[in-house]
């Protein structure tokens, strides 16, 4: 299974349900692993046989700049389908967290799977 994977990727974000959370964008920390669609991009060392990390990054900063999320989950959710329907990933783990959040606790979050349906 070839992956692509981002560690201690940071990203302000709009989350939460309680009022003082609604008052600022927190910074989350997400580890984000990416299926590569098939086994070419080894031989044929080209970019569109691949998923292009740069552009991945880019296009979560941007999507989560603009919108609002109640739940982590509901973000995780999101941020997976990006991934695959936008980026044709045939899979992505995602684990997003707040950082902080609880007293005594460095991080709370959530891990998500999601996989392509293969008849896309």
């Amino acid at each position: 299974m070839d992956t692509i994977f981002l560690r201690e990727y940071r990203v302000d974000a709009w989350v939460g349900i309680y009022e003082w959370e609604k008052q600022r964008a927190q910074t989350l920390e997400m580890e984000i692993e990416i299926g590569i669609p098939g086994n070419e991009v080894g031989r044929t060392d080209d970019i569109y046989d691949t998923v292009h990390y740069g552009e991945v990054v880019a296009r979560i900063n941007a999507e989560l700049a603009e919108r609002r999320f109640r739940l982590l989950e509901a973000l995780a959710e999101h941020v997976c389908g990006l991934i695959i329907n936008e980026f044709k990933a045939p899979w992505v783990r995602l684990s997003v967290a707040k950082l902080g959040h609880v007293r005594n606790v460095r991080k709370v979050g959530v891990t998500f799977e999601r996989r392509r349906d293969p008849g896309v």
